[in-house]
């Protein structure tokens, strides 16, 4: 019903704003429709179980997208969609993706509120800075994570000792690179054919990309990229170049986006409901498969505090009731690795995302800021957080109040997270393993975790 030259001639010939008023006019509609479906976040009901409220939440996301529409930053123009088309979309969505080779093959599927199979875990840095000689090794501690099923990368700072600098020809060649030491990772994990659900993470212009995405490279048909629009519901010409590519290769491609609580929007209510439309232009503008979202606290960098805990609860539970997308949480933490702080988090957002119908993502740490601050663990302690929350069947009412008790254990550190320990600090970058110190915090996390109920023996 709708294709890409739909959306190429919306880019082009649709009506003209500013984006200031743009932006102006999403706060202004979405202030409004939180009104009209008396959507209100409650402190207590952090993962909440009111299948009414996720339904006014799904709805309001849906008005705001047909009203506002996309803004496309290269020609000015609001792109408008109909309720058909996007109703059109939802019923040809994809409802698996899967990425790998062989044994190493994983695959994505659909799941609903308190759904008992287990969440797909993607294993990633994020694009963490690390130096170039430990970029593989970092890359390589997530990948060899038993509970992976698809990993991306780190951020190298330098390539063959020099800066990286976008739209240079030494931009093209870090995007080699990268592809070439991300495969290079899964060789040295073991897992030679692991699937790579974001290739690149080294690049940000379309060509470098491109030139990349090459089998002799690493780069596998199933392999992909991200296309993330820009807050709040924007695009480029850069996003749609991608798209032009991926719709062809036969690589995957999902969706990025992350909306900011405190933004345009304003507070938890309102930014769910962006949050809610940003999947429908995922879906109708860059054709994806699946969509991460990454919701984030305008001060805090994080998505881990009780409002965004709730955030993405409500807008997993939205989508989840409403859609057969296939939707995960990025967890964003405050705190570094190799403290409490991190663990707590990336548990709390893990039993979240989980128990709420979706996927995880797993995770940036330290505000995704500080150099060499992350590392397979937290990815770990997510993927273990998620798979419980599965087996021990639990419900969003025993999960809001599991992770309420783990919020008090560290909300009120946001003004000055610990950052914690540097990768080769917390890792013997011999064996790619963690510290005995690191071990030995989370065996302490687990048993105190015992209390609120996570039975950590299932996993043994």
């Amino acid at each position: 019903m709708i294709g890409f030259w739909d959306i190429l001639d919306r880019s082009e010939n649709s009506s003209l704003i500013k984006e200031k008023q743009f932006d102006q006019q999403l706060g202004r509609v979405a202030k409004q429709l939180v009104e009209k479906y008396e959507i209100k976040y409650d402190p207590k009901q952090v993962v909440p179980a009111d299948d009414n409220l996720a339904d006014r939440v799904y709805q309001a996301g849906l008005d705001l997208f047909l009203k506002i529409g996309v803004f496309c930053r290269d020609t000015g123009r609001v792109m408008k969609f109909t309720r058909e088309e996007v109703e059109w979309a939802l019923r040809y969505a994809p409802t698996t993706v899967t990425y790998g080779q062989g044994r190493d093959a994983a695959t994505m599927s659909y799941r609903s509120v308190e759904d008992m199979k287990p969440p797909f875990c993607l294993m990633t840095p994020v694009g963490t800075p690390v130096a170039e000689e430990r970029f593989v090794p970092m890359v390589q501690s997530y990948v060899q994570e038993p509970l992976a099923q698809t990993f991306s990368s780190a951020f190298s700072q330098t390539v063959h000792g020099r800066p990286i600098k976008s739209g240079t020809p030494q931009e093209v060649e870090a995007a080699i690179w990268n592809v070439i030491k991300l495969r290079e990772a899964a060789r040295a994990a073991g897992r030679p054919h692991i699937g790579i659900h974001n290739l690149i993470s080294n690049a940000e212009r379309t060509d470098a990309m491109l030139a990349a995405m090459q089998a002799e490279f690493g780069a596998q048909p199933n392999d992909g990229l991200c296309i993330a629009a820009i807050a709040e519901l924007k695009i480029d010409y850069e996003r749609l170049k991608k798209v032009v590519f991926l719709r062809h290769s036969g690589h995957n491609k999902y969706g990025l986006y992350g909306p900011l609580m405190g933004g345009y929007a304003g507070g938890p209510e309102a930014t769910a409901i962006v949050h809610v439309a940003h999947h429908f232009l995922g879906l109708l503008v860059f054709e994806v498969q699946w969509h991460c979202g990454f919701p984030l606290h305008i001060h805090y960098g994080c998505n881990t505090t009780r409002e965004l805990l709730w955030l993405i609860s409500i807008t997993a539970q939205a989508l989840s009731r409403h859609t057969h997308l296939l939707i995960t949480a990025n967890t964003f933490a405050a705190a570094g690795p190799c403290t409490e702080m991190v663990a707590y988090e990336i548990i709390c957002n893990a039993l979240t995302t989980t128990v709420s119908g979706a996927d995880i993502d797993l995770a940036a740490v330290a505000r995704n800021r500080h150099p060499e601050r992350a590392s397979g663990m937290e990815a770990r302690m997510g993927a273990e957080a998620g798979h419980l929350a599965a087996r021990q069947r639990i419900t969003r009412e025993q999960a809001n109040e599991m992770v309420k008790q783990i919020l008090i254990q560290y909300e009120h550190k946001f003004g000055d997270p610990p950052l914690g320990k540097r990768f080769d600090e917390c890792y013997d970058l011999d064996t790619i393993q963690p510290t005995q110190e690191y071990l030995d915090l989370y065996e302490q996390i687990k048993e105190k975790l015992t209390k609120f109920e996570l039975d950590y023996s299932l996993l043994l």
